[in-house]
């Protein structure tokens, strides 16, 4: 799959998937902070979740304050996207809606939930389809996050990547800005 619709059909899942507080009416509770470990698994175009390969696992340090500014920016951060999110008492219904990412004509649409329990875990499921001239891809989304613990010394708020041999690899930080598509 090209890195520039992987990237929008993730692009709301990765916000969500770190506990972000919502668009519209919803507004999540306080999640607790520190060290969190999302599980993801994927498949694409009706294919068995076994031949999607192993899920992804992936961590993030993360606090009110960190949580707040990676969703706030969401909403524009692909340009013809938009991300909106309702709800409330802990059940939330997502959607995602962008134009063609590359520039051809074609559109990607996603449907979700997510389930919080208590402040410390979250289940998420969403699917996406995405119509792009002869293409018509869709695609299914799973993932579990949980508090784990503390961030890791020399982490902050933001830093987001795996675990290699006990060790956390950062890949990047939520707050910095996105690069634009094709970069």
């Amino acid at each position: 799959m090209p890195l520039a619709l992987r990237r929008a059909f993730l692009c709301g899942a990765f916000a969500i998937a770190g506990a972000a507080p919502a668009f519209a009416d919803a507004t999540l509770p306080h999640m607790h902070p520190g060290f969190w470990q999302t599980t993801m698994n994927m498949t694409m175009d009706g294919q068995a979740p076994d031949a999607a390969g192993p899920p992804r696992i992936t961590y993030m340090c993360q606090n009110d304050a960190t949580v707040a500014a990676a969703m706030k920016r969401m909403n524009g951060a692909l340009p013809g996207c938009t991300f909106d999110m309702e709800g409330g008492d802990g059940t939330y219904t997502m959607t995602t809606n962008c134009v063609n990412p590359a520039g051809q004509p074609g559109t990607i649409t996603g449907t979700g939930t997510m389930t919080l329990e208590g402040d410390s875990a979250l289940h998420m499921t969403e699917t996406s389809d995405a119509k792009m001239q002869s293409m018509d891809m869709k695609m299914a989304m799973t993932a579990d996050s949980k508090w784990v613990g503390a961030c890791p010394a020399g982490t902050v708020p933001g830093d987001y990547g795996t675990m290699s041999n006990g060790a956390f690899q950062k890949q990047g930080n939520a707050l910095t800005p996105l690069k634009p598509m094709g970069q």
